[in-house]
């Protein structure tokens, strides 16, 4: 992540550099069309002026596309100063961003063991969260089993762990798999993440307080591909009773 600030203050300073280059070059160019300008302009008023009296006589066809002539010119030279404001305002833009990138803190480095979870997350805000991380694919499959989607929770386990589950449900109908699943849940109150530890770089254990049934269980998870699945629990000897956990 600092690598990554570094890339952007140096690409910002760079287009800072590059763009105050050109600023400079444009104000030398501006100046000069500023006194082309204001001679046009004065050229373009003395026409007009001359054109507009009642009694002079009149304007000649070279006036007229002199004036012409002028008045294109003026409008070009006032296309050129906008273009000049307009990458003032970029510089000015790029200037405060790289102060800002600058100013802002260094990122903290993340804790891998750190809690994943600020507080617990109450029952009726379970949902499926996809299988981005550890915690996201915990919360599939505790959401799937409360709501006795029997398929869904097979898809957030591993493939050795949902062979072990469908072997254990043998013999029973997807209603019955259904129910069991809901009673297994049915006092859960809230789901906590005290922390992870990491076993290996695509295996960790998740140390998870289930309020209502006030207990502490492990769970492994493990990454297969791009997704992580439950790749099962720990022993029951090693789960305690434990009362609930203080608030952050």
């Amino acid at each position: 992540m600092k690598a990554l600030i570094a890339v952007l203050v140096m690409a910002l300073a760079v287009g800072v550099v590059v763009q105050s280059l050109r600023v400079s070059k444009l104000n030398a160019q501006n100046e000069a069309l500023r006194q082309q300008l204001a001679a046009v302009q004065a050229q373009v008023d003395h026409l007009s002026s001359a054109a507009a009296q009642p009694k002079a006589p009149a304007t000649s066809d070279e006036d007229r596309s002199e004036l012409l002539r002028l008045r294109n010119q003026a409008a070009q030279l006032k296309q050129v100063t906008n273009e000049l404001q307009r990458l003032r305002g970029q510089m000015q833009q790029l200037q405060a961003a790289n102060q800002q990138m600058r100013a802002a803190p260094a990122p903290a480095v993340a804790d891998p063991n750190a809690a994943a979870a600020t507080g617990p997350v109450p029952r009726e805000s379970w949902a499926f969260a996809g299988y981005a991380t550890p915690e996201a694919a915990l919360q599939s499959a505790i959401f799937a089993m409360s709501q006795g989607d029997y398929s869904t929770f097979l898809a957030s386990m591993t493939p050795e762990e949902a062979a072990r589950m469908q072997k254990s449900f043998e013999g029973k109908t997807p209603e019955q798999i259904s129910e069991e699943g809901k009673r297994e849940t049915a006092k859960a109150t809230t789901l906590q993440v005290l922390n992870k530890q990491e076993l290996a770089p695509d295996r960790v254990m998740l140390n998870v307080y289930v309020g209502g049934e006030e207990r502490m269980q492990r769970v492994i998870m493990q990454k297969i591909g791009e997704e992580w699945k439950w790749a099962g629990s720990a022993s029951r000897r090693q789960q305690a009773v434990v009362p609930a956990p203080q608030s952050p």
